[in-house]
């Protein structure tokens, strides 16, 4: 197969005169693909056009040709003979879409860069591409042998975080994915997507700073909080001396005038040391000027130091975080897209740095992440959730937020939120009285500027081989049937779009295993886009999708999670005529197999804060106010329950049946820290926010927020007194031993009701009872080493052992001219490690931190 470049036009001349082939009288046939076709890859059914021209022209008449009419992918002439050569080249087309034989090396979004050379999609959420040295860039998750690295270099690509499953973290050049994927060695590709904040408003911030432990001898000392936000507010009093470092994503070395450069290992962003940041803003560039990063931190470990103003209603014991004596590792991630580095593969980089540099002090470590993305499959298969479980280990926690996604349709926060994310329903055949997805997009809507930004967008997962069919308002249907040119069109196992009149529509619908999940997901996932993606924005009205099925089991239930733009916030979404729901919407990272997700609950009611006489002057006097939910100016705010969940709050369980949130915490009307660079420079929206919306505290060095993003650094804060525990008892700090101590302890009420649930997880968190349950480990350990092989064509050593005292243990195996830390496998009762070796080692000795090695030969 042999490569049709976009644009360019196939003739096959039958007699004379094209002006494109020489040829001088008869018919020729003329097809312009937009896609192109590459040589050598059999996987043509990514590649169906997205708009074919089809049309046949004689000696005796001008060339014709046709737009063709909304739905038509291949216009059919009426004339007889043109009818059979596009017939034949139909037939053509079709056959060699069908002749696939392997699945493809790149996920849909990786596809759809490769193809049409730039990213954005989905409204900016996948495939996020930059400009870096003359070239369009994106992030990858490459599942690649070790050996082929060098290959990887070799075309450009910038190796960052590899991970000991298999998938590196890189930066790559767009016009190379094609390449990338041919390499031997590679064995999948999954473009990196953007992650939010999990505020309260536009999926906003969180903040707490009272978390009652009763735990008076715990502070959290000797253990290392890290931070993937915003940043942190290096002068803020409730922090001074406990920073250990910062990378900032958001500035370059050649941005500082080289006063600070990038980590070891990485080629962007500035990593700042202790000594710089405990210079202050003088020494040190890094800024929090969102205020999330720093109101996180403040939560997690504010040392509650900073000037109060009890008089005028301030906490009269200040605000203090919960581990108050932990130290910081904080990345700022550019959510902003200060530099376009809003992926999915920066925030593994992130994870990554932050545990090698704890690994290098060893001290262990607790992250928060109050951040993530509402889609994918929802089971802990997406590429960055594998790589956030394979850095994950002993003293080595991730905690993550569960989301804001469990809105409702009343009409306060409707307004703010649109609708709730899911749903649900059984897939049937077309035909019926109600369709199986429906969208209402409001009439009267005012589009943005722009070509696609107005858009809406459903991430559907089911079992099974079905077919996908769009009618818009008006009543075409895409496409108007399933024969002919349409006989394989948006079938499981293809990917094409239609340019209509009534706006742009795209679909994927292909096999969870060749979509950028793990090859053991054998789900499939249908993407289905409603857009002005073509330049028409989508019409008013309802548009119904039905699922039509090919190959499904009696009763095949699917999941889907719907999204729109700005402009479209008030679509409505129906599944099988019900209006969409709030279960089933914990995004990612959340829904990792080793992290600790949280939801929220409130545990308060009003509090003081300032009302500025006019909130876009900061320079303004201000009145003290007791501030409470559901009046002004925060009356938008639907009432809370004290004690009861916030409404706000996602809702479990994962799509795999587990267990989601894991834990609950306080998330509602949360006091901490507040950035004092925000809005320093502007009157943007920051600054509004904070001022506006009646949130800053009488002191003005701290501020009242909710969210999960909030109720997560709670749960930080409280695992950092866990492990501060465990480092005193010699027990194990493993996920699965820190997540065993919160179930048990966790606290049961009237509101939480049996447990475990979709609200509440296992129950609410409480660490003076999930203490009780942080028992003693072992003081010695006896190792012996199972298996220690060395691959000629990899390149790369694989080591597995045992241990006495595992996993309490820290497992370090080393040889000559090389190290690594081995990790603890639970299903295998065994720590294993793999590393890049270029030349066989002789033996390997494998040691253990609490006292006991072994040795061995490599195989």
């Amino acid at each position: 197969m042999y490569a049709f470049t976009a644009g360019k036009s196939l003739c096959l001349g039958f007699s004379p005169i094209c002006s494109r082939c020489g040829l001088q009288r008869g018919y020729v046939l003329r097809l312009s693909i937009a896609l192109e076709l590459v040589k050598g890859r059999s996987d043509t059914h990514f590649l169906v056009p997205i708009r074919v021209f089809v049309g046949v022209v004689s000696a005796l008449n001008p060339v014709r040709e046709r737009t063709p009419t909304p739905g038509e992918t291949a216009p059919m002439s009426t004339h007889s003979t043109r009818a059979g050569l596009t017939a034949l080249l139909t037939s053509l087309l079709t056959s060699a879409a069908l002749a696939q034989s392997a699945p493809s090396k790149l996920d849909v979004h990786a596809e759809r860069l490769a193809t049409q050379g730039r990213g954005h999609f989905g409204g900016g959420r996948f495939a996020p591409t930059r400009a870096e040295a003359g070239k369009l860039v994106a992030d990858l998750f490459i599942d690649i042998d070790r050996a082929a690295l060098p290959q990887l270099r070799g075309l450009g690509v910038d190796i960052r975080t590899v991970l000991p499953n298999g998938l590196v973290t890189a930066s790559a050049p767009v016009s190379a994915i094609r390449a990338i994927a041919e390499l031997p060695g590679v064995r999948f590709i999954q473009a990196a997507r953007q992650l939010g904040l999990r505020m309260d408003v536009a999926t906003g911030p969180s903040g707490l700073n009272a978390l009652a432990t009763g735990s008076s001898a715990l502070t959290g000392s000797g253990v290392i909080v890290g931070i993937i936000d915003s940043g942190i507010d290096i002068e803020h009093p409730d922090f001074t001396g406990r920073i250990l470092g910062v990378w900032d994503h958001t500035l370059d070395s050649t941005d500082v005038g080289g006063a600070a450069a990038a980590p070891v290992g990485y080629t962007y962003g500035t990593e700042w040391d202790a000594a710089q940041i405990q210079g202050g803003y003088a020494t040190c560039a890094h800024r929090d000027e969102n205020g999330h990063g720093t109101h996180v931190a403040g939560t997690s470990a504010g040392a509650g130091l900073a000037p109060i103003d009890v008089a005028n209603g301030d906490a009269a014991d200040g605000y203090r975080g919960v581990a108050f004596e932990a130290d910081f590792l904080v990345v700022e991630y550019d959510f902003d897209n200060v530099k376009n580095r809003n992926s999915t593969a920066a925030m593994v980089d992130a994870v990554a740095w932050i545990f090698a540099q704890a690994t290098a002090l060893g001290r262990p470590c607790v992250i928060n992440m109050s951040l993530g993305s509402d889609f994918g499959p929802h089971d802990g298969t997406l590429a960055e959730e594998r790589g956030i479980d394979a850095l994950t280990g002993n003293g080595k926690l991730v905690v993550v937020a569960a989301g804001n996604a469990a809105t409702t349709y009343g009409a306060g926060r409707r307004d703010l939120w649109g609708a709730p994310l899911h749903g649900t329903g059984v897939i049937s055949g077309t035909g019926e009285v109600v369709p199986d997805v429906s969208v209402e997009l409001p009439v009267g809507w005012t589009p943005l500027a722009g070509t696609g930004n107005d858009y809406v967008f459903f991430d559907l997962w089911y079992r099974g081989t079905a077919r996908v069919q769009i009618t818009a308002p008006n009543g075409a249907k895409y496409p108007p049937n399933f024969s002919g040119a349409y006989k394989n069109t948006w079938k499981t196992g293809t990917a094409s779009g239609f340019n209509t009149s009534q706006g742009y529509l795209y679909v994927s619908n292909l096999p969870g295993s060749q979509n950028g999940w793990e090859t053991n997901n054998t789900d499939n996932n249908i993407y289905i886009e409603i857009s002005d993606g073509g330049g028409t924005a989508p019409v008013a009205g309802v548009w119904k999708i039905d699922l039509v099925p090919v190959s499904i089991a009696a009763g095949e239930t699917f999941h889907s999670w719907n999204t729109s733009s700005s402009s479209l916030t008030l679509a409505t979404y129906r599944y099988e005529g019900a209006l969409s729901d709030s279960v089933m919407t914990i995004g990612a990272p959340a829904t990792a197999k080793s992290v600790i997700s949280v939801g929220a609950y409130q545990t308060k009611n009003e509090w003081v804060a300032r009302q500025y006489l006019d909130w876009s002057d900061p320079t303004s006097g201000w009145l003290y106010v007791l501030q409470a939910y559901g009046v002004p100016p925060l009356d938008y705010y639907e009432p809370f329950v004290l004690g009861g969940v916030a409404n706000f709050s996602s809702r479990g369980p994962s799509r795999d049946g587990r267990t989601q949130p894991f834990i609950s915490a306080p998330g509602v009307g949360i006091v901490a820290s507040l950035s004092q660079v925000v809005g320093q420079d502007l009157f943007g929206h920051e600054d509004s926010y904070y001022r506006r919306l009646n949130r800053v505290n009488p002191s003005g060095y701290y501020a009242t927020l909710q969210g999960t993003s909030m109720a997560t650094p709670c749960a930080t804060g409280a695992i950092a007194l866990l492990l501060e525990d465990a480092v005193s008892k010699g027990a194990s700090m493993t996920p699965d031993a820190m997540k065993a101590a919160l179930k048990s302890g966790a606290r049961l009420d009237s509101h939480t009701g049996a447990v475990p649930n979709g609200d509440y997880g296992w129950g609410k968190l409480d660490v003076d009872l999930a203490m009780g349950f942080i028992t003693a480990g072992p003081t010695s350990d006896t190792v012996a080493i199972t298996s220690a092989t060395w691959s000629t064509k990899k390149k790369q050593l694989t080591v597995r052992a045992t241990s006495t005292a595992a996993p309490s243990a820290t497992l370090t195996a080393s040889w000559a001219g090389g190290s690594m830390v081995l990790t603890w496998n639970a299903s295998l009762a065994a720590y294993s490690g793999v590393a890049l070796v270029p030349t066989k080692p002789t033996t390997v000795t494998v040691t253990s931190s609490l006292g006991g090695s072994a040795s061995a030969p490599v195989n």
